[in-house]
Parts: C-alpha cells; sequence; structure tokens
C-alpha cells in the first residue's frame, strides 16, 4: 500500500521526508514541537494501524518480544508496564500477545485521538495523555518495565526522557525501546552516560534492521535500532 490514499499518511511522509538528514521536525536529535506530532497524529489515528501494518511495521511486536524474553515468564508476570507513546494501543495489543496477560499495562501519549483508539483495543488497565518531552506524572519507581515504540524520532535527548525513564522504573527492572539509525547518533552521548554515572546497563542492541520495509519511500533507507536495559539496582 502506497500513500496515495492516506491523507494523514501522506502528511505524516511530508512531515517525515528528507530522510538522510535526521527528518522529522527538522535536524536529527531536535525533535518535534509537542503541538506539531498531537496534530499529526491526531490526523492520522484511524488510519494509523492500517497504513503502518501495511508497510510492514513490526517494532511493536518486536519491542514486546524483547521485554518478554527479559521476563522470568510473561504469563505470569503481573508487575506494571509503562507503554511510552502507546499511540492507537499496536504496541499494548503485542504486549498482550507476548504473553504479559496479567500485567498492569499503563498506555500513555500525546494524542487525545490516538488514547481513544486505545481504550477501544480494552488492552491497557489504565491510559494517561502527556508530554514525553516533560516530567512523567509518575511516582519514581513506579513501573517494572518501560516499553518506548517508535516514539524517541520525535524527541529531543535533551528532553531527558531517558533519565525519566529510568526514574519511573524499578531498580532492576527494565527499559526497552527503539531508535532510527538516522537519529542514533544523536541519542548516543546520552545512553553513554547514563551507563557511565549507573543509571542503567546495556542488555542487548539489535544490528539495524528496516524500519518500514514496505514502504517503498523507507524500504533499505531508514533503519532502526532495538535497545533494552536494565536499571541499575
Amino acid at each position: 500500500v502506497h500513500l496515495t490514499g492516506h491523507s494523514a499518511a501522506r502528511q505524516f511522509w511530508m512531515a517525515t521526508s528528507v530522510m538522510a538528514s535526521g527528518d522529522v521536525g527538522g535536524e536529527a536529535g531536535k525533535g518535534m514541537a509537542p503541538e506539531e506530532a498531537r496534530a499529526l497524529y491526531d490526523d492520522w489515528g484511524d488510519g494509523y494501524t492500517t497504513s503502518v501494518e501495511s508497510w510492514g511495521y513490526t517494532m511493536p511486536h518486536e519491542i514486546a518480544a524483547a521485554l518478554a524474553s527479559l521476563a522470568d515468564d510473561a504469563p505470569s508476570f503481573s508487575g506494571k508496564i509503562l507503554d511510552a507513546g502507546a499511540g492507537d494501543g499496536l504496541s499494548g495489543r503485542e504486549l498482550r500477545a507476548a504473553g504479559f496477560k496479567n500485567a498492569d499495562i499503563t498506555g500513555a501519549d500525546l494524542s487525545p485521538k490516538l488514547l481513544e483508539i486505545a481504550a477501544s483495543r480494552s488492552v491497557y488497565d489504565q491510559l494517561k495523555q502527556l508530554d514525553l518531552s516533560q516530567r512523567l506524572p509518575f511516582e519514581s519507581e513506579s513501573f517494572d518495565m518501560v516499553s518506548c515504540v517508535g516514539t524517541l524520532t520525535y524527541l529531543a535527548p535533551s528532553s531527558g526522557v531517558l533519565a525519566e525513564f529510568v526514574r519511573v522504573t524499578k531498580p532492576g527492572g527494565h527499559i526497552c525501546y527503539n531508535i532510527r539509525t538516522d537519529h542514533k547518533l544523536a541519542w548516543l552521548e546520552t545512553e553513554k552516560a547514563m551507563v557511565a554515572n549507573g543509571s542503567w546497563q546495556l542488555l542487548t542492541e539489535t544490528e539495524p534492521r528496516p524500519y518500514l520495509p514496505n514502504n517503498p519511500d523507507y524500504a533499505d533507507k531508514v533503519l532502526t535500532v532495538i535497545s533494552c536495559y536494565r536499571k541499575t539496582v
């Protein structure tokens, strides 16, 4: 399925073109203005899952599987998971499918429209509208795991979002997310600094793989990497 016929998806592509320069919201590492991101996804809402699934988007499945592999036993896991940048609930659906049937999952996103769709999936225990570029409205050490799928592209490392993920995660808890390779360099200094200061420990990092393999505009031009960390006790 090409972009033709998907007006909101075409808007998305226009906002995320110029791939080689770290496109979204301008230069890599500078993110997108929250109001711009919210408007983009509110407009795309109803067609989001259809679009990304037709483009071969597997990040929700892959990150859910990565977290499940880090759990002692996903079906018996009854801890708390934060799905940061939950969108329309596609990532929450995959967390449940990966075995987290008994987990308490909070879905958080900037877009009210996407959260409305996410609620209809009945995969979250609670949903919260929030801006990930701000301090998260959760107590420290609230979650056992944090999942962040396809969202960091829209944020800047200077937002402090990774430090916030660590703050709200319990000691020994896990944080998994993906970053596109055209943005990875901008985040690398922050990731390494947090290892050096003892905030977290890198557990796994995948080789780059296609982000939207069936989208001819992305295909093998835009790749992504999945990273999983453990919060240092």
